[in-house]
């Protein structure tokens, strides 16, 4: 395993946070320049977080794959984490299908892959299955076969949102059973595999590293492309491929001394709590213009941190929530 890296402590907690604006800023109903900023947030920036979530937990994975105690030890702390916070989240999945924003079908959906946020957690096992599984395929095989997954996920979707599918029931049913092509199959074992395979590809990758910004501004490019096409919120874009992998890089081999201590437990406490900060501010500023949503964001990322400040503690003495 590899030894704590000051600089990926920092990137999980700014990852975290870009996740907690995916979740609240809104993809549609603003107008203006208003409108455009929200969906390049929501569909745009924050969609590196998750993909490079995963090559991250690859990344420290990459010397356990062919030790099967290991790996079904790391499985089964998932799995808890997934089933106890998924009782935490209970009520609230309770109260929002009592309230009749979702139906039964999705309210099953949720029940099994994990609500709201907490897919997350279930695709990380499911894909960690799928490292042991593939383990003895060769770095070509294992590169070729998560590019497959990945954009096979990115046209599924697509193609999903644009209702092409339509014309293809059982294809459209198997999607709505999957609730999204997010899952273990077409994100979580694409991204994990290239945090497994990063000595592979690290002189590569840091030798552009220039190209982080042009990138950048692809994404942007990318994600007005949809805005424009009147698309929803996309769990895919093709240059979030590219981005998070350099986006890693740029962290993993920064050789700069960081005085700043992130607590390892932070960018997850902040991730696994942040809902239910988002339900509490949302309580008392209901107001969803462009500004007042981008105050919540702040107060939400600081209430999401207290939260995690009180489990942390109660973790210390019973280490079931982190």
């Amino acid at each position: 395993m590899a030894s704590r890296n000051p600089s990926i402590d920092i990137l999980k907690l700014g990852l975290s946070f870009l996740i907690v604006a995916l979740h609240i800023f809104p993809v549609s109903g603003l107008k203006g320049v208003s409108g455009i900023l929200s969906y390049e947030i929501v569909n745009g920036i924050t969609r590196i977080g998750v993909p490079t979530f995963f090559i991250i937990s690859g990344y420290f994975l990459r010397n356990k794959i062919n030790d099967k105690a290991y790996l079904m030890k790391y499985g089964k702390r998932i799995l808890f984490l997934f089933i106890v916070w998924q009782l935490i989240y209970l009520p609230d999945l309770i109260r929002f299908y009592n309230l009749g924003r979702f139906s039964t079908f999705d309210l099953i959906l949720k029940l099994v892959y994990g609500y709201w946020h907490l897919w997350y957690l279930m695709a990380t096992v499911g894909g960690v299955l799928l490292l042991y599984c593939l383990r003895m395929k060769s770095v070509q095989q294992k590169i070729i076969v998560a590019l497959f997954l990945f954009f096979l996920g990115y046209a599924f979707q697509l193609a999903y949102k644009t209702n092409l599918l339509n014309d293809f029931p059982a294809l459209k049913l198997t999607y709505e059973v999957m609730g999204t092509s997010r899952n273990f199959i077409f994100m979580a074992y694409p991204f994990l595999v290239l945090g497994t395979l990063y000595e592979y590809w690290k002189n590569t990758v840091y030798k552009i590293r220039f190209l982080f910004v042009p990138f950048l501004l692809l994404l942007f490019l990318e994600s007005y492309l949809y805005y424009t096409l009147k698309i929803g919120a996309l769990d895919f874009l093709i240059t979030i491929l590219p981005l998070s992998s350099l986006l890693f890089s740029l962290a993993v081999e920064n050789k700069m001394a960081s005085v700043l201590q992130i607590p390892s437990t932070l960018s997850l406490g902040v991730y696994l709590c942040h809902p239910y900060a988002v339900r509490l501010v949302y309580e008392f500023l209901p107001q969803k213009t462009f500004g007042y949503v981008s105050l919540k964001y702040v107060l939400i990322c600081l209430l999401a941190i207290a939260f995690w400040f009180i489990v942390e503690r109660i973790n210390r003495k019973f280490s079931y929530f982190l």
